[in-house]
């Protein structure tokens, strides 16, 4: 995995580094008089645990209740997963093979996309007759794991 530097564009245009010391330790592990290529992009913060546990907690189980109910099929969380994404996410195409795609993965999405991915399903099931709702604030800080 490639390390991710990140920082913060000045007023005068310069960037300042969150962790500065780790800017320095990455070139490093680079060699002096070595070429670079440096990409610049918008950063956004991945998405969160709490945000992963609740689609994969309480709003899969609600879902895949509601569906046991109300048609009688069971299907596991993957697959339910699987069908969400493919729904409100879409398809990317592949850039070495023209025409061929696949869907879309939750995994890059950074906490507005996957906000907004949640809002999607949850629409889309209130709409069907299942109200899904928020997590509850109160769970969403860390708490000290149980030995």
């Amino acid at each position: 995995m490639k390390p991710e530097l990140i920082a913060t564009i000045t007023p005068d245009f310069e960037l300042e580094f969150a962790i500065p010391r780790m800017r320095k330790a990455v070139l490093a592990g680079i060699g002096a008089g070595e070429k670079v290529r440096v990409d610049y992009r918008k950063w956004y913060k991945k998405r969160t645990e709490y945000q992963n546990n609740t689609i994969w907690g309480p709003d899969y189980a609600l879902i895949l209740a509601y569906i046991q109910k109300t048609t009688g099929q069971s299907f596991t969380p993957e697959a339910l997963h699987e069908w969400h994404k493919r729904e409100f996410l879409g398809f990317t195409e592949s850039v070495e093979h023209k025409g061929l795609y696949e869907v879309k993965s939750t995994k890059g999405l950074d906490t507005k996309g996957f906000a907004d991915f949640r809002e999607d399903y949850c629409r889309y099931w209130a709409e069907h007759g299942l109200y899904i709702p928020d997590p509850d604030p109160e769970k969403s800080t860390k708490r000290p794991r149980k030995k």
